[in-house]
């Protein structure tokens, strides 16, 4: 399974306890979609799957972090140009 984390504000944060729940779903939307663009790759090597660390201050402003070996990190940068 792709390990995927979110942090708003500098905290962890889950999906399923945001309280409001536009933004719920909104993050549950971008977390299906990491997963379903995601769920086929691997390290070539190793067969390890990457960590995706999703961070920013509100759902407005999101950065992603991938975490892996250098050869998967490119292979997800590629799938999300």
């Amino acid at each position: 399974m792709i390990d995927i984390e979110f942090k708003i504000g500098g905290r962890r944060v889950k999906p399923n306890q945001i309280a409001d729940t536009l933004e719920r779903a909104m993050f549950e939307q971008v977390e299906n979609e990491i997963r379903r663009k995601l769920k086929d790759v691997r390290d070539p090597d190793t067969g390890a799957r990457p960590k995706i660390t999703v961070k920013g201050q509100s759902l407005d402003n999101l950065s992603f972090e991938v975490s892996g070996s250098e050869s998967l990190v490119e292979e997800v940068k590629k799938l999300f140009g």
